[in-house]
């Protein structure tokens, strides 16, 4: 993670038609997996993201990689039908203010969903994850990922986001 570079005077691009309207993970995937399966979920995730191309934004060293995949943990526990332990430790998610010392754009985020994805396929089997509800958790996290997205880059252009966001829709 290089906060050193971060530029307060840049241009924040915020996606078109603000932040997403999806449907919650249904709270069966936490029934299912539980606090202790979602944590390694996501520390698994972590690690994938810690050897892609985005892992510039992320912690150096395992320590501190799997300190901010256990903040996430905490959130992700929340988001899939648990309790609240984000708030409680950390406050309000405020997850796009908290990004935007990050230089995020399209094509870094789907970079993050692809190691989410590849996490994502090994749930079931290896982190309990009801098989019949991993499309639902995909979804809502690529959904909610775009909203992430802080600059245009050279690809994103609003165009692009807005014909994903349409097609997904249609």
């Amino acid at each position: 993670m290089d906060l050193m570079n971060y530029n307060p005077d840049r241009e924040i691009w915020t996606p078109p038609g603000g932040p997403p309207q999806t449907d919650r993970i249904p709270a069966a995937v936490y029934e299912a997996m539980g606090e202790e399966n979602i944590f390694a979920f996501t520390r698994a995730f972590y690690l994938r993201l810690a050897a892609s191309s985005v892992a510039h934004l992320f912690p150096r060293g395992e320590r501190n990689l799997m300190a901010a995949a256990d903040k996430s943990a905490a959130l992700n526990v929340f988001l899939m039908g648990g309790p609240h332990l984000y708030q409680q430790r950390h406050g309000p998610p405020r997850l796009r203010m908290r990004h935007i010392p990050f230089v995020i754009d399209e094509a870094g985020r789907r970079e993050w969903m692809r190691c989410f994805r590849e996490t994502l396929a090994e749930a079931p089997e290896q982190y309990g994850m009801p098989a019949e509800h991993v499309a639902a958790v995909e979804k809502f996290y690529d959904d909610f990922s775009g909203w992430m997205v802080n600059s245009k880059g050279e690809e994103t252009g609003g165009e692009e986001t807005e014909r994903r966001r349409d097609a997904e829709t249609e």
